[in-house]
């Protein structure tokens, strides 16, 4: 199972993420391609977003979701012009024939033709996962702002919303409250480059462990659409009553009812919309 992962690129040399890195490109801060470039960070979050979706083992714990997916990481972030290497990333991804796509990053602008390429990656069969952002309530940033994209914000420990989690409303008929899920995105443990292993926090967190329960869900059903990973993501997440409908969407991601719901395929996912509950 191939998940795509455009970040600040990868340590493939960590032990954790060692031979779970399939392709990699480095894309200049013009967004042209670095030939032949070995797989690297060029600071700190792409390693540890990787290690959320796929890693191993490390200092006697294991840190992926989905330990046995492999990579296709680019380098588009951070520095020179984002958009561009941001977009020249998503063109790469329909060569790597990925399942899952795992955007863990956020520009606040609303670009058309993110768009584009977004609903063509769509069409083509990938899933788009996105981090809904870290500027708390009434904010949140692209692609996660983008119709069919699953937005993800972060939960605590105690499986309350992150404060810094975003979110917002849109005025559309479909797709309109963001996030679309939460996942676990407070002090989370995962590898750092060089070795070894750091705590981070951030909705990019959660949107890795959501994208690893994704590729979990294509690898049980290889057969399974993205509408139906997405459907079975959604629909079986557990509520919060706590926390209004429009700071968490359908709720806290269940990865065994998602499993469930996926090999059964007896669950009817026409027409589902988001569970909003509190206020």
């Amino acid at each position: 199972m191939r998940v795509g992962h455009l970040d600040t690129g990868v340590d493939g040399s960590h032990p954790a993420l060692r031979g779970r890195v399939a392709a990699f490109m480095e894309f200049d801060h013009d967004g042209f391609p670095v030939t032949q470039a070995d797989p690297k960070d060029s600071g700190s979050h792409g390693t540890h977003t990787a290690g959320v979706i796929c890693g191993g083992e490390e200092d006697h714990l294991s840190i992926g979701v989905a330990p046995e997916a492999e990579l296709c990481s680019g380098m588009v972030i951070e520095g020179g012009k984002s958009l561009v290497r941001v977009l020249a990333g998503l063109d790469w991804m329909f060569d790597c024939q990925v399942r899952v796509l795992c955007l863990s990053l956020g520009i606040p602008i609303y670009n058309p033709l993110f768009e584009i390429v977004l609903s063509r990656l769509k069409r083509a069969g990938v899933l788009v996962v996105a981090p809904a952002g870290n500027r708390g309530s009434g904010r949140s940033c692209s692609p996660a702002n983008y119709p069919g994209v699953i937005a993800v914000g972060a939960t605590g420990s105690s499986d309350s919303v992150a404060r810094f989690s975003g979110s917002q409303q849109f005025k559309r008929a479909a797709d309109f409250v963001k996030p679309n899920l939460v996942a676990p995105g407070v002090d989370i443990l995962s590898a750092k480059p060089g070795g070894g292993l750091q705590t981070r926090s951030g909705t990019s967190m959660a949107a890795a462990h959501v994208a690893g329960v994704a590729a979990l869900l294509v690898q049980a059903r290889s057969r399974a659409t993205a509408a139906e990973v997405e459907a079975a993501l959604l629909t079986t997440c557990t509520p919060l009553p706590e926390a209004s409908g429009y700071r968490c969407g359908s709720g806290l991601v269940n990865p065994e009812k998602a499993l469930e719901a996926i090999l059964s395929n007896r669950r009817s996912y026409d027409g589902w919309r988001p569970i909003l509950t509190g206020d």
